[in-house]
């Protein structure tokens, strides 16, 4: 569905107040006070309102909306504030993307979420999906857990960051479900000892009951025979770790997913361009070590930013994961940068999530990336591997 026609037959839904939720996000102009805004439906007062909440730099402004305001604050959002938004009503799921010229690309998919999931309180408790108090097997297998299922408190900050993938994931799980009938089949690059991977197996396999196959794959021998052994114990038939790089491995079918979490410098670059050559539905990158860039930033571009070693490598960092989401949406990606775990645990917590659209290349789009790669003097391996794979 294109420009107005799909628009207003999901504000008709919200119309209808079947509205169960929504993030409207990526702002069309950089002076936009709030960077994200959230609407869910909430019980106040025995009566049923929409909650929206306005997320700013450093606060979360809260607005409580009758079912006629939300539909105009809705419809305004999208038509003049926002690039995206993703809406979950009772009767579909919905993508709204909006171009640089304003024109309108609406998608419409089948349900993922029903009534029996909303959650009307006003003050609700951190919902996680996994709770600690119930032993999961491979929470005690890797240590994270004891066998009565309490978290050990020097891996507690395991526990949240396995929750936050989860959650991240569940979030992805729209774009991974075209075909049920088939297996997902996921490739875990840099998979190291495997916390995420097999939580992803937990709760693809086990807490949805979907079909899947994951291949996990690192350059470590020893790391990779331990986690064969614990997928064995833990009876995970379709959990397989391959000690190979991901530019050897040969998929068989179509990947629905690519996972690269920490993978050093440009083997990053490598798991991106692989997961577009696959045209995977849905890629999840955390960058880590960014160096080529590092080593390519001439000092006298900007003396006072390069001055001290720290600042140049942090702004090397952000160059090369703006260039690889801007590539990535000139390969047909819907593409968000967001926080993936509390500074407090890791410095390098940035994840990168692309979702495939299909949608055309802009001319608008390669002539910013172009002026970009030229401002700051870069030539990312990302962008030479896209070249070699036309």
């Amino acid at each position: 569905m294109k420009n107005r026609e799909g628009l207003d037959l999901l504000l008709a839904e919200v119309a209808e107040g079947r509205l169960l939720a929504c993030t409207l996000s990526k702002p069309r102009t950089k002076d936009n006070p709030y960077h994200k805004v959230t609407v869910r439906p909430l019980e106040l007062k025995g009566r049923l309102v929409y909650q929206a909440a306005y997320h700013y730099e450093q606060k979360v402004i809260h607005e409580n909306l009758g079912l006629q305001e939300a539909e105009r604050l809705l419809a305004e959002l999208m038509q003049g504030v926002f690039r995206q938004g993703h809406f979950f009503t009772s009767a579909a799921d919905w993508q709204v993307l909006v171009n640089k010229k304003g024109m309108l690309r609406v998608l419409r998919r089948k349900p993922s979420r029903t009534e029996q999931d909303l959650d009307l309180q006003h003050n609700r408790s951190k919902n996680y999906i996994l709770q600690e108090g119930t032993p999961y097997p491979f929470l005690v297998e890797l240590g994270v857990m004891n066998s009565s299922g309490k978290v050990l408190a020097k891996h507690y900050h395991k526990f949240r960051q396995l929750n936050r993938y989860l959650e991240i994931v569940e979030d992805c799980m729209p774009y991974l479900e075209k075909n049920k009938e088939l297996p997902l089949q996921i490739v875990d690059f840099g998979s190291g000892k495997a916390y995420l991977t097999f939580a992803l197996y937990h709760y693809l396999a086990e807490h949805l009951q979907r079909g899947v196959r994951i291949f996990g794959l690192d350059l470590k021998e020893d790391v990779v025979a331990f986690c064969n052994e614990t997928a064995a114990r833990l009876n995970y038939q379709h959990l397989q770790f391959l000690h190979q790089d991901i530019k050897d491995f040969s998929a068989r079918g179509q990947i629905d997913l690519v996972v690269s979490l920490h993978a050093c410098d440009t083997a990053t670059d490598y798991a991106l361009a692989q997961a577009v050559k696959w045209g995977a539905q849905v890629i999840l990158a955390v960058p880590c070590c960014q160096h080529e860039v590092f080593r390519q930033l001439n000092g006298e571009a900007d003396p006072v930013l390069f001055q001290h070693g720290i600042l140049k490598e942090r702004t090397a960092a952000l160059i090369t994961d703006s260039a690889r989401a801007k590539l990535l949406e000139l390969e047909g990606y819907s593409v968000q940068v967001m926080e993936f775990i509390d500074l407090e645990h890791t410095p390098k917590n940035l994840l990168i999530r692309a979702f495939r659209t299909e949608s055309a290349r802009e001319d608008d789009s390669r002539r910013e990336y172009m002026r970009f790669k030229e401002f700051w003097g870069i030539e990312p391996t990302l962008e030479r591997l896209l070249a070699q794979d036309g």
